[in-house]
C-alpha cells in the first residue's frame, strides 16, 4: 500500500524475536557444505568421522582429518562446554588447541579438522530464512548467517515493491551485491546502473545523473541522456550518497519526490519509471546515515537495511573462500582456513576476494597453505581471545549398588567401571575403598546374568 502523503511504499515491519521460540544451532561450515545442528534436545553431542549425518547424539562427517569420536559438546546451565576426545588432530577453540575443557561461547569459532563451528541462538524466522537462501540464494553465494539471511529475507520482500531502499554498510561489505540482487528479484525490464555519488564532479553533477539538451553549452553540440536516463525501466544505485555534499542530495530528494527530469538547456519535464536503491558506509549520523540531509533520509526510509560486516558472520567465510577460489584449489590446509575465519576483515569481502586470489596465485600445486596468506592474515591465528576453562560441576558419586553392577559388568576391572562413569580412575578407586569392595573377587568370574 503507497501512503498518500510520502508516496513512500511500506512492508509491515519484521516482527520482533520471541525468546519461546530461539532455539540453540552448531552452524558447521567448510569450502564443501554447510550443516545445522540443533542443540536443545542435546545434553550431550560427540562429533567425529563417519558417514555424513545425525545418529542419536553422534554427529560425523566424512573427514579423515577427524577422530572417530573427536570431540564432545554437553550443555551445563545455559550454557554449553566443549572437549576434545584426545583427537589426533586436535580440536581450535578461537584458534588455540583445547587441552581441557572450555565454555563455547554464542558466537565462538570452534574448529576441527575441516570444519568451523559457530554456535548461535537462532529463531523460526530466521531458521525459515536459511532455508530459503540454501534453496535459492539471495545473492552469488547463499547466506549461512541467521541474521543476514533475515535481512535478506526482507530484501527479497521489498524488491517485490516499488519502494526505495537504503542499505548501510561498511566499505567492501556488498552493498552493490545486495542492490543487484534486489533488481534481479523485483523483475524490472530495465537496466541495473550504478552511480558513485561521492565522485560526480560538483559542477557536472546536474548534467550527469539528468543529461543535457543541444546547444545546453559550449561543448553540447547534441543531446545527451543522464545516467538516471539510462536506468529506465530498471534500477538506479545512488552508491556513497552519504558523501553527496547537501546541495547536490537536495537535487536528489527533488527527482525522488516526482520522479521527473528536467534536462540541462531544456525547459520541458519527463517523468522517468525508475527504481532507487541508496547505499552509504556512514553510520554515525541521524538515524544512523552519516552526514545525510534528514528529509532525503525520510524519503529513502527512515529505517534503512543494515548489511552487517564480515567479522560478525564468520559463518559465511568458508563458503565465500570457496566461491572466490571456484576450480582453482584442490585441497587448503586447516591451518590457513583457521587464519582466514580468524582474521577480522576490516575491508570486508572485497578484502577477502583480494587475498584469496593472491594465495592462488602464489601457489603452484592446487594446495593452498598458511605460508601463502599475508602476514596479517596468518597472525589472526596468535591473536585469539584466551579460552575460559570451565571444569564439569562435582557429580555424586554413584550408589554401592550401582558400583557393584558396574564392577560385576565388568568382571572387576576399574579403568572400565571409570570409563563407563566418565570419571577418572583414581576417584572410582576412592569411592571402591570407602565402601569396603573388592574388585579382585570379581577378575575372573562372572557377571550376574551370564
Amino acid at each position: 500500500m503507497r501512503a498518500e502523503q510520502s508516496g513512500v511504499e511500506t512492508i509491515p515491519e519484521e516482527r520482533p524475536r520471541d525468546a519461546s521460540d530461539v532455539r540453540p544451532v552448531l552452524l558447521v561450515a567448510s569450502v564443501a557444505e554447510r550443516v545445522e545442528i540443533p542443540l536443545e534436545a542435546c545434553q550431550s553431542l560427540t562429533i567425529g568421522r563417519g558417514r555424513s549425518g545425525t545418529t542419536g547424539a553422534q554427529h560425523t562427517f566424512p573427514d579423515e582429518l577427524l577422530s572417530r569420536q573427536h570431540l564432545r559438546i554437553t550443555r551445563e546451565g545455559r550454557g554449553y562446554l566443549v572437549e576434545d576426545l584426545g583427537s589426533r588432530n586436535g580440536t581450535f577453540l578461537e584458534g588455540r588447541r583445547l587441552t581441557e575443557p572450555a565454555r563455547l561461547g554464542r558466537g565462538s569459532l570452534l574448529f576441527f579438522g575441516n570444519q568451523i563451528a559457530v554456535l548461535r541462538d537462532v529463531c523460526g524466522a530466521e531458521r525459515a530464512a536459511l532455508r530459503d537462501e540454501a534453496a535459492a540464494p539471495f545473492g552469488p553465494v547463499p547466506t549461512f548467517s541467521p541474521a543476514l539471511a533475515s535481512t535478506f529475507a526482507r530484501l527479497r520482500r521489498l524488491a517485490r515493491t516499488d519502494a526505495e531502499i537504503l542499505l548501510i554498510g561498511e566499505t567492501g561489505v556488498g552493498k552493490e551485491v545486495c542492490a543487484r540482487a534486489v533488481h534481479v528479484a523485483s523483475g524490472r525490464s530495465g537496466r541495473f546502473v550504478a552511480i558513485n555519488c561521492a565522485s560526480l564532479p560538483a559542477a557536472l553533477v546536474e548534467s550527469e545523473l539528468f543529461g543535457y539538451a543541444a546547444g545546453a553549452h559550449s561543448t553540447a553540440r547534441a543531446a545527451k541522456p543522464g545516467l538516471v536516463e539510462t536506468a529506465e525501466g530498471g534500477t538506479l544505485l545512488l552508491d556513497e550518497i552519504g558523501d553527496m555534499p547537501a546541495d547536490l542530495q537536495a537535487k536528489i530528494f527533488r527527482f525522488l519526490q516526482d520522479r521527473t527530469i528536467s534536462p540541462l538547456g531544456s525547459v520541458k519535464h519527463r517523468r522517468v519509471d525508475v527504481r532507487i536503491v541508496a547505499a552509504t558506509t556512514h553510520v554515525d549520523g541521524p538515524g544512523g546515515c552519516g552526514p545525510m540531509r534528514r528529509d532525503l533520509l525520510a524519503r529513502l526510509g527512515a529505517d534503512p537495511i543494515v548489511i552487517s560486516p564480515l567479522r560478525d558472520r564468520p559463518e559465511d567465510i568458508p563458503g565465500l573462500f570457496a566461491h572466490f577460489a571456484t576450480g582453482a584449489l584442490d585441497h587448503v590446509e586447516p591451518a590457513a582456513l583457521r587464519a582466514v575465519c580468524l582474521y577480522s576483515w576490516p575491508l570486508n569481502a572485497r578484502e577477502l576476494e583480494k587475498a584469496t586470489r593472491n594465495a592462488i596465485a602464489l601457489c603452484d600445486d592446487r594446495d593452498l597453505r598458511i605460508e601463502h596468506l599475508p602476514a596479517a592474515i596468518r597472525g589472526a591465528l596468535d591473536r585469539g581471545p584466551p579460552i575460559t576453562a570451565r571444569r564439569r560441576a562435582p557429580r555424586a558419586a554413584p550408589e554401592r549398588a550401582e558400583l557393584e553392577r558396574l564392577l560385576a559388568m565388568h568382571r572387576g576391572n576399574v579403568a572400565e567401571v571409570a570409563r563407563a562413569l566418565d570419571r577418572n580412575w583414581n576417584v572410582v578407586w576412592r569411592w571402591i575403598v570407602k565402601l569396603g569392595l573388592s574388585p579382585e573377587k570379581l577378575r575372573h568370574g562372572r557377571p550376574p546374568g551370564d
